[in-house]
């Protein structure tokens, strides 16, 4: 064997060294292995989430802020041992783009993915199925998507929906800077003709765009995710996708879809037209008065005109047969109590109506607080404080809760069957009536509160003032 072939032994000095080095290098890359970004959150206290505005992402409601998506990931922070701190961007696309460069920690805006949002980054496992929809204006006739033709179809740029427009060679618009609900919104204003959404945003946005018409459904179904930053490990989209199982396994996220998308309170065509013209029309003339009465008062204006439009549907002049009178239909004996001379006067039937509010809701129990304290209040100003009693006490006669609406109104239709109200100490009434007109204001209100901070530019990160029914709120 040659010489030339033969190893070389390793001097010990250098072999000491070579083991030295080894070391060195292990601890070195073992301190430059970083700690898992849900542990880095957990340590700072703060979930970073960016999201658009709408009904099923964030918005400002009577109570705050609200949203299925806001219900939604707020949980999920609290379940980390984080808080949520939210930030509204204009689009889709803005929102996954802050993700994306590490601005925030992950997108929650009712966001179904496109291809390119796949690509660059982190998917949680689909929480909600739902189904792409074409949309279209009141008047205008539905589209065949197999005869589109060259018809205009709008949608935001650079998403799902536009994806999915280009793959179904159908004509579509991808307008650039405008979300999807802006887009919806121009739709049910004439602006634009047709749009492609979804199910269940048409759903969401029903009530709320009386004259956006749903169309033909699209024969694919398509599903919502969390999207996350693939810059950094998987650690928080796998806690996000243990934390949306343990939603499902327990009903949450169906009790979620039913409360903001299947089971929104509906109301007709016709009541819902009606209802935004007045908007336009009359409440320009009294929005004020109710403000004022406010000041006064302590309740929200929009609480008070949701009152009046059931009442009188902002009519001073309303009357009825049974001799409640103007604005907010008061009876001569609510106007004298509460020191008005003048039932037909704007100002002065808000005013009392305002007052009266306060003095039936004193009436109610003091441990009942919150919705059933203003539900019940509402009530009793519709039926009488007595009434409301006898519901309440065949309530308690039926071992249910006497100090909870949903099962105080079960109850009141009993007060119109002679069977029930020969019993009770205020006898028969159209127990019907005040649960119509609780939902009724309910209904209203809630689209005046849409209304009200659609018009001044809030959002779920705005913040509002708390306010009150009465003193106990």
């Amino acid at each position: 064997m040659s010489i030339g072939n033969r190893k070389q032994p390793v001097p010990h000095c250098t072999r000491r060294l070579m083991l030295i080095l080894a070391f060195a290098a292990m601890f070195f890359f073992q301190g430059c292995e970083q700690t898992p970004l849900l542990q880095r959150l957990q340590a700072k206290g703060l979930l970073h989430i960016a999201t658009v505005s709408g009904p099923l992402s964030c918005y400002l409601g009577e109570k705050g802020a609200a949203g299925l998506e806001y219900k939604l990931a707020n949980r999920f922070a609290r379940s980390q041992g984080m808080k949520a701190v939210f930030t509204v961007y204009p689009t889709r696309n803005a929102a996954i783009h802050a993700v994306k460069t590490g601005r925030e920690d992950m997108a929650a805006g009712f966001i179904l993915p496109s291809t390119k949002h796949k690509a660059v980054t982190y998917q949680s496992n689909p929480w909600l199925e739902t189904n792409p929809q074409l949309a279209h204006t009141m008047g205008r006739k539905a589209l065949d998507p197999t005869a589109a033709g060259d018809t205009e179809i709008i949608v935001s740029a650079n998403g799902y929906l536009s994806e999915l427009l280009e793959r179904k060679k159908l004509p579509g618009s991808p307008l650039p800077g405008l979300s999807e609900e802006l887009i919806l919104a121009g739709t049910n204003a004439g602006t634009y003709g047709h749009t492609l959404s979804t199910t269940a945003q048409l759903l969401a946005h029903t009530n709320q765009l009386p004259n956006l018409v749903p169309g033909v459904s699209l024969a694919e179904s398509t599903t919502v995710h969390w999207l996350f930053n693939r810059s950094f490990d998987d650690s928080l989209r796998n806690a996000a996708n243990r934390f949306l199982a343990a939603q499902k396994h327990a009903g949450k996220l169906q009790q979620l879809r039913e409360r903001y998308i299947d089971k929104l309170p509906k109301r007709n065509y016709v009541t819902r037209r009606d209802f935004w013209q007045h908007v336009k029309q009359r409440l320009p003339a009294y929005i004020d008065l109710f403000r004022q009465a406010e000041k006064d008062t302590g309740i929200d204006w929009r609480l008070l005109a949701a009152i009046g439009y059931q009442e009188s549907h902002w009519n001073p002049r309303a009357a009825s047969p049974t001799g409640v009178r103007g604005l907010m239909m008061l009876t001569k004996a609510t106007a004298k109590q509460q020191r008005i001379n003048n039932r037909l006067d704007p100002r002065q039937s808000i005013l009392g109506g305002a007052r009266h509010l306060l003095w039936m809701e004193k009436r109610i129990p003091e441990r009942i607080r919150g919705d059933d304290l203003l539900w019940f209040t509402l009530a009793s100003y519709n039926i009488g404080y007595g009434h409301l009693e006898d519901a309440r006490i065949l309530t308690q006669r039926d071992n249910a809760d006497p100090d909870s609406w949903e099962a105080v109104k079960l109850r009141l239709p009993l007060l119109g069957h002679k069977k029930y109200s020969a019993t009770l100490k205020h006898g028969r009434a159209r127990g019907r009536e005040p649960v119509s007109y609780v939902e009724n204001i309910r209904y209203y209100y809630r689209l005046l509160t849409y209304w009200d901070n659609a018009k001044n530019g809030r959002n779920c990160t705005s913040g509002t003032r708390q306010r009150r029914l009465a003193l106990k709120n």
